[in-house]
């Protein structure tokens, strides 16, 4: 797995790409606890380059999600492939962790103006 970060106006976006398995979930996990640690605004991650995910995947989620909730801080997953939907849905991830079609829908959920962010 390979984890490039980019900038939309002042969001960090997250961009993880390959699988979210065994050997990789730990590494995953602790790129989202720097970038919870790095920031205070909502932490967004385009899922559009993951192919598969584990139960060792879901748990570094989970473990992120639930260490921005108390903060109010929003972790907006998108642009998900059908597959990993699937596992995300049959887990009942879809209750614990905000999914959204894409980057766009993101930025609305996370209530934040993609446009007003960007540099004129």
């Amino acid at each position: 797995m390979t984890i490039e970060d980019t900038l939309e106006g002042d969001v960090k976006i997250i961009c993880p790409t390959g699988k979210l398995d065994t050997l990789t979930a730990k590494t995953f996990e602790a790129h989202l606890q720097s970038c919870v640690e790095d920031g205070n605004g909502p932490l967004l991650v385009d899922m559009s380059g993951v192919d598969y995910v584990t139960s060792f995947g879901l748990r570094s989620i989970l473990i992120v999600a639930k260490k921005l909730a108390p903060f109010g801080r929003k972790f907006i997953l998108f642009a998900t492939n059908p597959s990993v939907m699937d596992v995300l849905r049959v887990s009942g991830f879809l209750k614990i962790v905000t999914v959204a079609e894409n980057q766009d829908a993101a930025f609305d959920m996370a209530g934040l103006s993609q446009t007003a962010s960007s540099d004129p």
